[in-house]
């Protein structure tokens, strides 16, 4: 990396550095994940610089994170634009949830279990009536899936690309299809 893009992200992240929470551990997770995705070597300060800096996707699960924060959350987003079609609004996240791209995702879960994966062009939310899914440990949705009405996805499942889910997904199962059917 050249001088002058380190210097760029070192002067960005300096204003926000004294009001990050290093003791909370979803985020520790989620540092950890995407460091570990992305490639990202180095402690935990400048995980989170670069990441901030340079996945559009992570900053808004950032300031997701610090949602109860709202004077640091609006400071944040003057230093590190959120993505403007990416929308995180689960009642929990837990730690690790690594979003590839996010590009037109909609995450509207009850809940979302530890070190998800969530691809672009998802969408997680009501179908209408009833509660949002539950989505449980170590669940994978990938591209263009949806997710929808009052179900719950079990640990370690697979939503194949374009899938529609709208029963509920054995721990374990790989879906694909519309509807989604066990694969």
């Amino acid at each position: 990396m050249n001088t002058i893009k380190r210097c760029i992200r070192w002067l960005r992240f300096l204003p926000i550095w004294p009001w990050v929470r290093w003791d909370n551990h979803p985020m520790q997770m989620d540092l950890d994940r995407w460091s570990d995705v992305c490639g990202i070597k180095g402690g935990r300060a400048q995980a989170l610089a670069t990441l901030l800096m340079d996945y559009p996707a992570f900053r808004n699960l950032f300031i997701y994170r610090n949602r109860f924060r709202r004077g640091f959350r609006v400071w944040i987003r003057l230093w590190y634009r959120p993505m403007d079609t990416l929308f995180l609004e689960a009642g929990e996240i837990g730690g690790g949830l690594f979003i590839q791209h996010g590009f037109a995702t909609m995450v509207a879960a009850e809940s979302i279990g530890e070190n998800c994966w969530i691809n672009q062009q998802v969408t997680i939310g009501y179908n209408g009536h009833g509660r949002p899914p539950i989505i449980g440990n170590n669940v994978m949705i990938t591209c263009g899936a949806k997710v929808l009405g009052s179900i719950t996805v079990g640990d370690d499942a697979v939503i194949g690309a374009n899938a529609v889910v709208i029963r509920d997904v054995e721990p374990g199962a790989k879906m694909g299809g519309v509807p989604a059917h066990v694969l």
